[in-house]
């Protein structure tokens, strides 16, 4: 992060010298510095900084829809939907093709509690050929999916993510709550056996394949899967649970 910042700043420096000694006619490149700074505190998780430097990009050059894009993501994390939507609905006037800001506002819409108007810009996102990530907008519309009860509709979505990115994990606990729920336990054990295995499982992973393995009546899955539990989450309220209850069995 530090050398990212260091970096762009330097740029950000340079590029003012530029535009004061009239080398370039435009604001791209401040504006660009700009971008880079609020992407930079974006994934830092410094959420009032990125939006700070996405003004400042806009100041530069307001009509960057890759901008207002950023803009609408960080507003979403400081609670302000209607600005975030607002910003998406600007985004999507100046490019209005662009996969990735169909994604976002998808995302933007859903988390501001309306999904069934969230799912149309998930699907155009996906008929975009040129889309480069086409595993986020399904596994974001298979979450909206959720939201509406369609778990038909989620399973599809989140079956479709698994096609475009065969080794993404984060579908796989969704399918297997989803199984589980329509009581298909063998099918509920497929799903997640990648997840555990790739030593990535977090802690609702172990306690749902816990009570995969309770519900098929696998006792040695089901003690090896605890002691990784122990290992990995030794703090866990639901393995002290399980914990108290086989001592209680015993």
């Amino acid at each position: 992060m530090r050398l990212l910042v260091m970096r762009t700043m330097t740029l950000l420096a340079l590029s003012t010298v530029m535009l004061s000694a009239g080398a370039i006619d435009d604001k791209r490149l401040v504006a660009d510095a700009h971008l880079d700074l609020a992407n930079a505190y974006f994934s830092e998780g410094r959420y009032d900084i990125a939006l700070d430097e996405a003004d400042l990009a806009l100041n530069a050059d307001a009509d960057r829809a890759d901008v207002l894009g950023l803009r609408a993501l960080a507003l979403m994390k400081l609670d302000e939907p209607q600005q975030a939507l607002q910003s998406m609905q600007r985004a999507l006037q100046i490019a209005p093709e662009d996969p990735g800001l169909q994604n976002n506002m998808g995302w933007v819409l859903c988390e501001s509690g309306k999904p069934m108007q969230a799912l149309p810009y998930f699907d155009r996102a996906l008929a975009n050929r040129r889309y480069a990530k086409p595993a986020n907008a399904a596994m974001n519309a298979g979450l909206c999916s959720l939201k509406l009860g369609d778990k038909s509709l989620s399973e599809k979505y989140f079956r479709q993510a698994l096609k475009a990115e065969p080794g993404l994990l984060a579908a796989r606990p969704l399918l297997a709550q989803l199984a589980f729920e329509r009581g298909e336990i063998a099918q509920a054990r497929r799903e997640l056996l990648p997840v555990i295995a790739s030593g990535q499982a977090s802690n609702d992973d172990y306690w749902m394949a816990i009570r995969i393995e309770r519900k098929l009546g696998d006792k040695d899955a089901e003690s090896s899967l605890a002691s990784q539990w122990q290992r990995r989450f030794p703090d866990s309220p639901q393995l002290q649970a399980y914990q108290h209850e086989q001592t209680n069995e015993r």
